[in-house]
């Protein structure tokens, strides 16, 4: 599945997810850039470790997806960087927010729609463009198992994932017939930072250790077992390689069975 000569972006490169994705796809040949919004200290410890394991130098960008003006900020410096665009776009990065819907702000679904629907639509109309001109190119949008199916306490989230699905169809439909494939992928729960939140809530309600609420949350799963940000990432890979050339307009559960009861 050699990927020699692409150019990747991924969104939210410095979590979890986002660097096993990154590390999955220079792997196979891609340079990578990357973009987040960690505090230095945080970026500059996870591009260290990252360029390690990739064995590449890792480009990075500060981008605080809340600001649609740091986006276009962020797709003029990659012009700069990369005059003849990016192959492969990850839209990665997420925010997720617990609240039951009686409580829950306007301002904290408004950053949801932001960073979960709105940035992935703005990059990917970004990258559509010179991805079109040359006739190939790759969307991934990280959805989420709350994308498929619904779940209290998470309004935005659910809403958000949703609609990241149904932008890929839509991307998906008019992209293909040049080249461009646009395919979502949605893991269930992972034991990556993003998860903290949830974690730190279903702690303190139940009582029981961050382990327990692990085996709580995989047990959920017919095969019992927690998706690793591993499986996603090399699914990544594969949906960027001539193997799914004719794969467009997915939304591939990684969910142990979840959404299949």
């Amino acid at each position: 599945m050699s990927l020699n000569g692409k150019i990747a972006l991924v969104t939210g490169i410095c979590g979890g997810l986002g660097s096993e994705i990154a590390a999955s796809l220079a792997r196979s040949g891609c340079t990578i850039l990357g973009t987040d919004r960690f505090d230095p200290e945080t970026v500059a410890d996870s591009i260290a470790n990252l360029t390690q394991r990739c064995k590449t130098d890792v480009r990075y960008f500060e981008c605080n997806l809340l600001k649609k003006e740091c986006i276009t900020d962020l797709c003029q410096k990659i012009d700069s960087a990369i005059p003849s665009g990016i192959d492969i776009l990850v839209n990665n990065a997420g925010i997720i927010h617990s609240d039951f819907l009686e409580s829950k702000t306007l301002e904290g679904f408004d950053e949801e729609i932001t960073v979960n629907l709105k940035a992935p639509f703005q990059l990917c109309k970004y990258a559509y463009v010179s991805m079109k001109k040359k006739g190939w190119g790759r969307i991934i949008n990280i959805s989420s198992t709350l994308g498929l199916v619904g779940c209290p306490q998470y309004t935005g989230y659910v809403a958000t994932k949703s609609g990241l699905i149904g932008l890929t169809r839509a991307i998906a439909v008019e992209a293909a017939p040049h080249g461009v494939t646009c395919n979502s992928i949605s893991p269930c729960v992972m034991d990556t930072n993003f998860i903290k939140p949830v974690m730190a809530s279903m702690q303190e309600k139940s009582g029981e250790s961050r382990e327990k609420c692990l085996e709580s949350l995989a047990g959920m799963n017919p095969t019992k077992k927690i998706t690793t940000p591993s499986q996603v990432a090399e699914l990544v890979t594969f949906l960027c390689s001539p193997a799914a050339d004719n794969m467009t307009g997915t939304a591939i559960p990684v969910d142990g069975g979840y959404t299949a009861q």
